[in-house]
């Protein structure tokens, strides 16, 4: 007898250990997007999830649109209301049903705000109007729940090409990945714990968009756009689920050439028939409320930049309050990354900075190590200016007519090279987390340069002094320059 239980004991433990290894497997293998990502997909909704239980007054569901668009931080900051953003690339309406449905699970928001670019046509030829990728990536990172399981069931029933078991076993559709696999498929479990954006994704491009947008004022209100069939018919399902739960629910449109008077009408038209409000940023009188600027607030054509982002937040979190009557509220969740958010402003404002001393003072923040990489005869582009601006940071720039030169800046520690002879360098940063590799030739050889880390290089290959800042915090390169007797960027 006791044989058989210390067999059925071993049995038990052996099979629980065995599950534990092939669930860890999976999501090992299952692509996933972190912070150290621009679109943090994964860190968005696992994210979520560490959210204290009905602390979110506000959630914003929709694709990247929104997810670009509105601040948790920001609104908070301004009106004390604790909201987080659902919002992630081409998110389909099916999935931000299914992310509302499951959000309620943990928490009992009294406003919703849905972006709603996905409404119509984005991809036609796709079943569910939006690649597999982005539809997988979303659903993959919710909870197992009865919500998951429906939402995969209507995903395998609207798209064929799709099957049950892929969602259940993840290695039988990434199984290929396993030569590909980096640092943040190990490192999850700490990657997880840093969503402090709250779902918002922060571009910092400014300018280079299409010249022409001007927000509509005056148009035929006749003229109507059809809209997706299955998406529609999922709208219906979130404005149905808001009411059964006594939820406000507010339709929106951020600014996009992407967007339309027809459109706007049969958004225009849905919102009064159902009794909602629809602010659609592209329309003259909330542009100019919100005192958006086309220019200096996109980042390109379909998504805001950071500081479009701060204008189209203060705006809603003034509606919210207002006409929303939600109360600020004190919360360390929000009060916490106050200081990480100003970070993240930061690193967006050193991808724009065009002062050379200006851009050298913010680099000796511990934040980044910074990598500096001559090509050709870099003489040519420093004045006695330059090289003196360069030296007050630690960068001895005054070498001979044509060397090579590379330095790696970490902090106070710098390393720093030059040589007539081609100058190259293999090392590590991040606790030796992080390889690189660092080369530089003078006008000798034609010129060339490197800065290779976890094997992309990110050099501009200009000539002149080639410039990669790697944030130590986020774990990813924020930003490439070229001094050429001014900062440049290609």
């Amino acid at each position: 007898m006791k044989k058989h239980l210390k067999f059925g004991v071993r049995a038990v433990v052996f099979t629980l250990i065995l599950i534990t290894v092939t669930v860890m497997i999976n999501y090992m293998i299952t692509p996933k997007k972190y912070f150290e990502d621009s679109w943090s997909t994964t860190s968005t909704f696992r994210g979520f999830y560490k959210m204290k239980k009905n602390s979110i007054d506000v959630l914003f569901l929709g694709s990247s649109h929104g997810g670009a668009a509105f601040t948790p931080q920001v609104i908070y900051d301004n009106n004390g209301i604790r909201s987080y953003n659902l919002a992630c690339e081409q998110q389909n309406l099916l999935v931000s049903y299914y992310w509302l449905k499951e959000a309620l699970r943990y928490q009992t928001p009294k406003t919703v705000v849905v972006e709603l670019y996905m409404l119509f046509d984005f991809s036609p030829k796709d079943p569910l109007n939006t690649s597999e990728a982005f539809t997988r990536m979303a659903i993959d990172a919710m909870n197992w729940s009865e919500v998951k399981w429906e939402a995969i069931n209507d995903i395998c029933k609207y798209d064929e090409s799709q099957t049950i078991n892929s969602y259940l076993f993840t290695n039988e559709r990434f199984h290929t990945r396993w030569m590909n696999l980096s640092e943040t498929d190990f490192e999850f479990i700490t990657l997880e714990n840093h969503y402090e954006l709250k779902g918002y994704a922060p571009l910092a491009k400014r300018g280079g968009v299409y010249p022409d947008y001007e927000p509509y004022m005056e148009y035929d209100h006749e003229m109507m756009a059809d809209t997706h069939p299955l998406m529609a018919e999922y709208l219906d399902r979130i404005v149905s689920l808001c009411d059964e739960k006594g939820i406000e629910l507010i339709l929106t449109k951020t600014p996009t050439t992407g967007w339309d008077t027809s459109k706007h009408n049969t958004v225009a038209e849905y919102a009064t028939d159902n009794g909602l409000d629809f602010i659609d940023f592209n329309e003259s009188a909330y542009y100019e409320a919100a005192k958006f600027k086309w220019k200096k607030n996109m980042s390109d054509d379909w998504h805001c930049n950071i500081w479009g982002a701060r204008k189209l937040s203060k705006y809603m979190g003034v509606l919210l309050a207002d006409e929303y009557d939600i109360a600020g509220v004190k919360d360390e969740q929000w009060d916490s990354t106050e200081d990480y958010y100003q970070q993240t402003l930061g690193d967006c404002e050193l991808q724009n900075i065009s002062d050379l001393e200006k851009y050298l003072e913010m680099l000796d923040s511990p934040r980044y190590t910074v990598f500096l990489a001559g090509q050709s005869d870099i003489s040519e582009y420093l004045d006695e200016d330059a090289v003196n601006a360069f030296a007050g940071h630690g960068f001895e720039l005054d070498i001979p007519e044509g060397n090579g030169y590379y330095a790696i800046k970490n902090g106070d520690k710098i390393e720093q090279v030059t040589d007539s002879e081609e100058v190259r360098n293999i090392g590590s940063i991040r606790n030796s987390k992080v390889d690189y590799v660092i080369m530089s030739n003078g006008s000798e050889s034609d010129g060339y340069s490197q800065i290779i880390i976890d094997n992309e290089d990110y050099s501009p290959h200009c000539d002149g002094v080639n410039i990669v800042v790697y944030c130590n915090d986020t774990w990813r390169v924020i930003d490439k320059a070229t001094y050429v007797g001014a900062l440049y960027r290609q």
